[in-house]
């Protein structure tokens, strides 16, 4: 197996250096610092499964039938086989670990108030790929406080809001999300709103939620308190009809049946209701303490069709916003409206950025001085 040794001043431009020259798929067998230079052994995929195939033959097992497959995803039908691409993935994994502490070392070394804000970023929930784009040119001359709050700032920059614009111009609206989350409850707070300043003549609500027991019944009871017209739909299959007959209304609320984006239904569910009127949004609708990559993972799942959109609601019950936000921001779904109530209309007010970045610094902080202090306690 041939190994290629890499010199470089430190190890981002080592790295460079190794992917222009090897590509994507070379892998790095160790590193070490050598004065104020890195070094850096390095072989590719096609080298170690070259290595692969001949342990392989030696046990007495057929080669790979291509040489060019990936080590992560080689596996030939041989037993041994499998051990040896068991152990060069290990191996992988363990180098690249190494890599990652190395560079991390490294960026301590030079940027020393970067390292330190990544760390406060990451304490309050934001994720990795998010953060470490954002504050490269932070300027080291900056105190902490200050280069913090910038990077907060440029976070919010990268959180797309769309302003309060259905209050303004209406429009058809699907809520869709997972069970739980409020769907009902803030199609109540935006026909509210839309009452306070519209009237009631032009808003209607559809209610297609006949799985959650009483769904019907619930928001039934909101149209009667706003006295604004409210429609049953058992089976999305009418819904094109109901809304032709629904034109005339400026804001069409459809409120859905409670669903997980890993339902083997979420797709069709999404297309069924995209192509019912050429006006209809779909709304996402997130509680605020969902884990990192939520809005990700839905979106991916839904396949071609992707909501408009999203809501977040349950901000007042939330204990951390990094995770959400970094979701949002890397699949750049813009966020229109957050609830963090129960009120109807009071809690549910348009997103604001820096407002959101600020609560998710206060909700981290105030959750790690917890743990520093001892309030919180680990459960054995």
């Amino acid at each position: 197996m041939k190994i290629r040794k890499f010199d470089a001043p430190d190890m981002r431009q080592a790295m460079r250096l190794v992917r222009d020259e090897l590509g994507p798929d070379a892998v790095i067998l160790s590193s070490r610092r050598n004065g104020d230079r890195v070094e850096v052994s390095v072989a590719t995929d096609e080298e170690l499964q070259s290595m692969q195939a001949g342990d392989a033959n030696r046990r007495g097992s057929s080669p790979p039938e291509r040489a060019t497959v990936k080590v992560a995803e080689a596996a030939s039908s041989s037993p041994g086989s499998q051990d040896v691409g068991i152990e060069l993935r290990t191996l992988r994994r363990m180098l690249e670990t190494q890599m990652a502490q190395l560079a991390w070392n490294d960026l301590s070394r030079r940027a020393p108030l970067t390292v330190e804000i990544l760390r406060d970023l990451a304490k309050i929930g934001f994720a990795d790929d998010v953060t470490s784009q954002l504050i490269e040119h932070i300027p080291e001359h900056l105190d902490l406080d200050r280069a913090r709050r910038l990077a907060i700032a440029r976070l919010a920059d990268e959180l797309t809001v769309s302003g309060d614009r259905w209050l303004s111009h209406g429009g058809v609206l699907a809520l869709v999300g997972p069970t739980g989350v409020g769907k009902t409850t803030t199609i109540a707070k935006l026909a509210a709103r839309w009452v306070r300043q519209h009237g009631a003549q032009s808003v209607a609500l559809i209610s297609a939620d006949s799985v959650r027991f009483g769904g019907h019944e619930q928001l039934l009871r909101i149209g009667r308190l706003l006295a604004v017209p409210a429609y049953v739909i058992d089976d999305y299959a009418t819904l094109p009809a109901l809304l032709a007959r629904l034109r005339e209304r400026q804001l069409v609320l459809i409120d859905t049946s409670g669903m997980s984006q890993r339902d083997g239904r979420w797709p069709e569910l999404l297309a069924t209701l995209a192509g019912a009127d050429e006006r209809l949004e779909l709304v996402l609708t997130l509680a605020a303490g969902a884990q990192a990559g939520a809005a990700d993972e839905t979106l991916a799942r839904g396949g071609r069709i992707r909501p408009t959109s999203c809501i977040l609601t349950k901000l007042d019950e939330a204990t951390n916003l990094g995770g959400i936000l970094s979701s949002l921001i890397r699949t750049r779904l813009p966020l229109t409206y957050i609830a963090d109530g129960q009120r109807i209309p009071e809690d549910l007010r348009p997103a604001r950025a820096l407002e959101l970045m600020a609560l998710a610094d206060s909700l981290g902080t105030r959750k790690s001085d917890a743990y520093e202090t001892g309030a919180v306690h680990a459960v054995s």
